[in-house]
């Protein structure tokens, strides 16, 4: 005679339907949990378009406009290899991302891009916006792969400088 597995008992079957469903209860709300937090998180730093704006800025206004736009983030992105610790690079990025947005988006609704002689306007925005994301995953990247070894290195050179023989520094 061969004995039955004591792990399928039927006798223990509702408290295996029990521990299944709280499992699968437990595991749903964890999930559902972490969907709204980051969904949340995308929409906080991810600025609605605004409708345009009755007021539309010139041609030209709005060419200088992106062309301001274009030159902070820019300048932003030199800043990114001389922040100390270099793994905090993509949290200051980010922050300064939703202002610039903001910005973006202000600028966007001033300028009436949906308007048919501003096509060209529209694109510019847009490649912005673009060349924008590349950067964010740029100083994710840089942060999380780069940071550590430039922090290290930096560390390095800070010892360094402390031995004798290095001389004196200006």
């Amino acid at each position: 005679m061969s004995e039955s597995d004591p792990r399928k008992d039927p006798r223990y079957r509702p408290f295996r339907a029990a521990a299944y469903g709280l499992y699968i209860a437990v595991v749903s709300a964890f999930c559902i949990a972490v969907i709204i937090g980051v969904t949340r998180s995308v929409r906080a730093m991810t600025p609605a378009r605004k409708p345009a704006e009755e007021q539309v800025l010139s041609y030209r206004e709005c060419l200088d406009a992106a062309d301001s736009l274009w030159s902070q983030l820019e300048s932003e992105r030199e800043k990114l290899v001389r922040i100390s610790p270099a793994r905090e690079v993509d949290r200051q990025w980010l922050a300064f991302r939703t202002t610039w947005l903001q910005h973006m988006r202000d600028a966007e609704a001033r300028c009436a891009l949906g308007s048919r002689d501003r096509v060209n306007l529209k694109e510019v925005f847009r490649r912005l916006e673009e060349v924008q994301d590349l950067y964010s995953i740029h100083a994710v990247q840089y942060a999380g792969e780069v940071g550590g070894v430039v922090d290290a290195l930096r560390g390095a050179f800070s010892t360094a400088r402390k031995n004798p023989a290095a001389g004196r520094l200006p």
